[in-house]
């Protein structure tokens, strides 16, 4: 009797690998893992920026000041002034001076796991800190910088709700719009800066909208 060894030959296995390859290449173009990843990066981001600027409100509402204003964060910035620094400065209020916890932890308005993130990391760079920005009366805003490019732009211009920041305290302290010095030119070389104050809009910041 004899038994049949019908196979596939080395060029078929061939043909079907290179299709296989090509579909994967096609679904991996699609799909785009690296700004799937960006966006879940960014989502993060806003859902912390968002806890934290709850946190101030809850903070200024017990201590009738902000984590800036307390001498216990080392360095004691007047009320009514305005302010803009990083998440790593003690003054931001989740990282206190030396190894201590920062008064947002201290007075439980946020989870310690707040520490671990990477915007509190002291080796972080500019584009994955946190910034807030106080405006010397009523208003802060929390910001970051995007890195998916659906986030930095809306229908292939410039994301419109995108700011400027300037890093520093009072008159140095500036957090703009579009526009009055502020342009969004789609320009993403210079967003590394570690000040933040290049003229260039690359931050999102909550609350959305105009600034106050």
């Amino acid at each position: 009797m004899k038994i049949n060894k019908n196979g596939f030959t080395l060029v078929e296995l061939l043909i079907v690998i290179a299709l296989i390859a090509i579909l994967s290449v096609a679904v991996l173009a699609t799909i785009n893992p690296i700004e799937q990843s960006n966006k879940a990066r960014d989502a993060a981001m806003k859902n912390d920026a968002a806890e934290v600027l709850s946190a101030y409100e809850r903070y200024y509402t017990s201590q009738n000041a902000y984590p800036w204003n307390n001498s216990g964060v080392g360095t004691t910035v007047a009320v009514g002034t305005k302010v803009a620094i990083g998440s790593t400065d003690p003054a931001f209020g989740v990282l206190g001076t030396g190894t201590s916890a920062g008064v947002l932890i201290s007075t439980s308005e946020l989870k310690s796991s707040f520490t671990g993130k990477k915007p509190f990391d002291a080796k972080s760079d500019a584009v994955d800190k946190m910034y807030v920005y106080h405006n010397g009366l009523d208003s802060n805003y929390v910001c970051f910088v995007p890195k998916a490019t659906a986030n930095r732009t809306t229908g292939g211009v410039p994301n419109p709700n995108l700011k400027c920041l300037t890093v520093g305290i009072d008159s140095n302290a500036k957090l703009l719009d579009v526009g009055a010095g502020c342009t969004n030119d789609n320009d993403w070389t210079d967003s590394a800066g570690s000040s933040m104050g290049t003229g260039k809009a690359n931050l999102l910041c909550v609350p959305e909208g105009n600034i106050q």
